[in-house]
């Protein structure tokens, strides 16, 4: 009897002491989804909208030729709303939308209305799709997205995005670029 005493505490010892390392050990991607989106430039598009995904893929081939260190990618989701929470949790900063879609984002029409306010901005227009992006995106990231994306302006049918569509403004970084400014990047901080 006192042996089962003995095994039956001593397997509840271990159990608990065992706990903290089981929880440390357990599937949480965040951490490495974390790093993964800081190093990687990921354009949004769905599988819903395969005209927007065959545009995804035509303009990221161009940032990664024109832009190598931006390790460009498209990444996809099921449906349209599944960008829009990304967004808005801005756990991506960009995303190809349709002109019909980004209106609905940006005014959170349905099926977007849960994600109301979705400040986007935009970095290319393409006369039907839009690439665009969050307001917290750094000025000369957009910059040099734009940059890079307008060097093959012909290739890709881009066009001015004027003073922006359907409420929505033009990225500080885009309007920089069609302004003719050249920016300088920002100075890198030196560790002490």
């Amino acid at each position: 009897m006192q042996r089962r005493s003995f095994n039956s505490r001593l397997t509840l010892a271990l159990a608990a002491a065992m706990f903290p390392l089981a929880k440390a050990m357990a599937h949480t991607p965040y951490r490495f989804w974390d790093v993964f989106r800081k190093r990687n430039m990921q354009i949004m598009t769905s599988h819903a909208d395969y005209t927007g995904d065959e545009i995804g893929d035509a303009w990221v081939a161009v940032l990664r030729e024109n832009l190598p260190l931006s390790r460009a990618m498209v990444s996809r989701t099921h449906d349209m709303p599944r960008i829009a929470s990304l967004l808005k949790t801005d756990q991506v900063k960009s995303a190809v939308l349709s002109y019909q879609h980004a209106r609905l984002m940006f005014t959170g029409e349905p099926p977007f209305e849960e994600f109301v306010p979705l400040q986007l901005e935009i970095l290319a227009d393409n006369g039907k799709y839009l690439l665009v992006t969050l307001p917290n995106l750094p000025l000369y990231h957009g910059y040099l997205v734009t940059t890079a994306l307008m060097e093959a302006a012909d290739k890709l049918q881009l066009i001015d995005p004027g003073k922006g569509r359907f409420g929505m403004a033009v990225h500080a970084g885009a309007q920089a670029y069609f302004r003719g400014e050249k920016l300088e990047p920002p100075p890198i901080p030196v560790e002490k």
